[in-house]
């Protein structure tokens, strides 16, 4: 076999230019899947921690018919005993206790239904980062006269003007609606947000005062130090009416839950509600979220708690939409690597054609001098596999520093696609991925297109008649 090998590494090596041109079209084909596939992979990892990692978490336990009839009354009594069964699982990293319900808020003549929430404010601000999204900054029309009194270009106040009564829970998001210019941000930044600071806090354990979401505190003409009054059904038909003070203001993401959220401390939801020690659902942040960590995790969970009275979702059953979403996109990137595939797969048996055209006479000549068929296949095989190999290692290789960089350095997203991403609740970032699956998946794929194309010259070279390959 090693006769074989030196023999076809010498072969490839006779004719550099067909070999090169070979190797340069499996390797750009390597190279740009990598990178698309990473790119492709690294966006969707970015979009499931942002929307899961802010609301619902990777797992949650319900009751068994809260999901199908989202009521008070399908909550479910909460104990030490699921705690412990929950926290014992090594994947399990927190626990959330949560408690939603509606209600109807008022302020003044205006109201509004509302969805309360009832946590526990260090848990949630450890899982959702609640106690970040307090309004730092805001636009109000005091702030703004005050602000346009300050020297700024005549673009930017027009800018200004229309970003009247607009909250900001950090700078970024008001940096890419100033949409400032080169040089811009260090000099003009600092006195926009020295007028339009927003005095916030965030609630803490039995605090009796809530946190309003920024378009519902819009609405009922609420701020700091006001208060809300909130009527409902409690549990199993009781009322349940009181009036609370707002600590603080929040900027949510998702504009229908900005519309209509309010944050309270857990037992003073409960009390709300008149329901003693019970929960609508436990939220479960995870220490390795890959989806066969949380398969695992989810099935040792259903193996843990009793499946008569509870429920355990994963995120994929918690968000649909989203779901949806990320293989609908998936579908077309996957056509899209398909027809890069499908293009040079055509330059790979093309080139593979030329070759095989090109060496006809010298197939026969070697025939003729007593070289068997199977022989000559093998070796044959053995130039397009090494091929195969040189331009996937090399493709590989290539990528590589760029996955790396772009996974720790992700691309800085500007302008329009960058306010439509942070109005979904994310980063303005494109990373890449940094996991193995893809390479070895795209090195498959490759392999088994170098596969097909060795076909062509081994049924060539079998079919070989010797006389009139000599006269070729």
């Amino acid at each position: 076999m090693n006769e074989y090998l030196k023999i076809a590494w010498r072969n490839i090596w006779r004719n550099k230019r067909r070999t090169l041109i070979t190797t340069a079209s499996i390797f750009f084909a390597m190279f740009l899947a990598l990178v698309m596939r990473s790119f492709q992979i690294g966006s969707y990892g970015h979009m499931i921690r942002s929307m899961v990692e802010s609301y619902t978490g990777y797992i949650q336990i319900q009751s068994k018919d809260y999901w199908d009839d989202k009521t008070i009354d399908n909550s479910f009594e909460f104990n030490e005993q699921i705690l412990k069964s929950v926290e014992e699982n090594q994947n399990v990293s927190l626990v959330v206790p949560r408690l939603e319900s509606f209600a109807l808020a008022s302020s003044g003549e205006q109201t509004k239904g509302v969805l309360v929430l009832g946590v526990d404010p260090e848990k949630e601000k450890m899982m959702t980062k609640l106690e970040d999204r307090l309004i730092k900054y805001r636009l109000t029309p005091e702030a703004l006269k005050l602000i346009l009194k300050e020297e700024l270009p005549e673009k930017l106040k027009e800018k200004l003007k229309t970003l009247e009564n607009n909250s900001y829970s950090n700078t970024g998001k008001l940096e890419l609606d100033m949409e400032f210019e080169n040089g811009d941000t260090e000099k003009y930044l600092p006195k926009i947000l020295k007028h339009s600071r927003f005095e916030n806090k965030y609630f803490h354990e039995n605090d009796n005062g809530v946190l309003v979401a920024d378009r519902l505190a819009k609405f009922l003409n609420l701020s700091i130090n006001d208060t809300i009054i909130l009527l409902g059904q409690g549990y199993h038909g009781y009322s349940a009416a009181g009036k609370y003070p707002i600590r603080g203001l929040v900027k949510i993401p998702n504009p229908e839950l900005d519309n209509m959220l309010v944050y309270m401390n857990l037992p003073y939801c409960q009390e709300l509600y008149s329901v003693d020690n019970r929960l609508t659902s436990l939220s479960i942040d995870l220490k390795n979220n890959k989806d066969k960590s949380v398969k695992k995790t989810k099935k040792s969970l259903i193996l843990e708690l009793d499946q008569e009275i509870y429920a355990i979702k994963d995120w994929k059953e918690l968000n649909p939409e989203l779901v949806q979403q990320i293989e609908s996109d998936n579908g077309g990137g996957l056509i899209m690597i398909g027809i890069l595939y499908m293009i040079v797969a055509f330059g790979i048996f093309g080139t593979v054609l030329m070759m095989t055209t090109e060496r006809r006479r010298e197939f026969g000549v070697m025939v003729a001098v007593g070289m068997q068929k199977y022989k000559l296949g093998i070796i044959v095989t053995c130039e397009m596999i090494m091929i195969g190999l040189l331009a996937i290692v090399s493709g590989i290789i290539a990528s590589i520093p760029i996955i790396q960089y772009y996974y720790h350095n992700p691309v800085q997203l500007t302008g329009d696609m960058a306010k439509t991403i942070e109005n979904y609740g994310m980063e303005p970032v494109m990373p890449m991925a940094w996991q193995a699956d893809f390479f070895l998946t795209q090195t498959l794929i490759v392999i088994l297109l170098v596969g097909v194309a060795i076909f062509y010259p081994i049924y060539t070279i079998t079919r070989i008649k010797v006389i009139k390959a000599l006269r070729d």
